[in-house]
């Protein structure tokens, strides 16, 4: 790894840092309706707001978000403080394998603009699918070489491009509001078991897609129980990989 790419990656999560701290803290939070409250076709009431899923992610509204918010942005800003200090990426050190860093520098780097593509669920599902497939491949390279941020936000990145898609389908096919945590869970946690058999021993990705269940769970539970029984499914799917990976 050149000293210039390990510049570049540590500017890069610096960036997402900064960027995903201020939406959090300053940013208003993005709503959208649910056609599923209106009273009916002739004196319909005022649809209820509700906030876009991928916005649980991104703007926490409760503690364990808050610190899965901040546990990501801590494994980017350490990985690479770590690499500018003692570099894996080197030649010496790859065993033969392909460079990490330029995949962690565009996925980070395309990290930094999800916080202003909430409301826009198609663009983001887009962006963050890309960078979690990007930071998929670059776990795999970085298996048993003691960098669990790559994995972690691997999983973390999943979980907000499935959350976009939830909120796409739910726009696109008028699904009522308490549906899409559900769609949120469910198909990451399908895409999390084959992602985490395929990236091998590396719990950081199983990891943080339990974390964002439970903190998904908490935060829209309240208007279904599916959810619950959602986020049960998901987390056991993912302990089981989880469990295979660590041995």
């Amino acid at each position: 790894m050149t000293r210039n790419g390990s510049l570049l990656h540590l500017v890069t999560a610096a960036i997402f840092v900064i960027a995903g701290l201020r939406h959090a803290l300053f940013a208003p939070r993005a709503v959208v309706t649910d056609s599923a409250h209106l009273a009916g076709p002739l004196l319909p009431l005022p649809v209820a707001p509700q906030v876009p899923i991928p916005s649980f992610y991104l703007d926490p509204d409760n503690p364990l978000m808050w610190a899965l918010l901040i546990a990501i942005w801590a494994m980017v800003l350490l990985d690479a403080v770590g690499q500018w200090i003692d570099p894996t990426d080197s030649k010496a050190l790859r065993d033969g394998r392909p460079r990490v860093w330029p995949l962690i520098v565009v996925a980070v780097g395309g990290a930094a603009l999800w916080p202003g593509l909430s409301g826009h669920p198609a663009v983001l599902s887009v962006v963050a699918g890309a960078g979690a497939g990007l930071m998929i491949v670059g776990a795999r390279r970085a298996a048993r070489r003691h960098r669990p941020a790559v994995g972690f936000f691997a999983g973390w990145a999943t979980a907000v491009a499935s959350a976009a898609l939830a909120q796409l389908a739910s726009t696109q096919l008028g699904l009522p509001g308490h549906v899409i945590p559900v769609i949120a869970i469910l198909p990451a946690a399908a895409v999390g078991m084959a992602a985490q058999l395929w990236i091998g021993p590396s719990i950081g990705y199983s990891a943080a897609l339990i974390w964002a269940f439970c903190g998904l769970a908490i935060s829209t539970m309240g208007t279904d129980p599916m959810i619950a029984l959602a986020a049960i499914l998901g987390i056991s799917a993912m302990a089981s990989v989880l469990v295979r990976a660590a041995s």
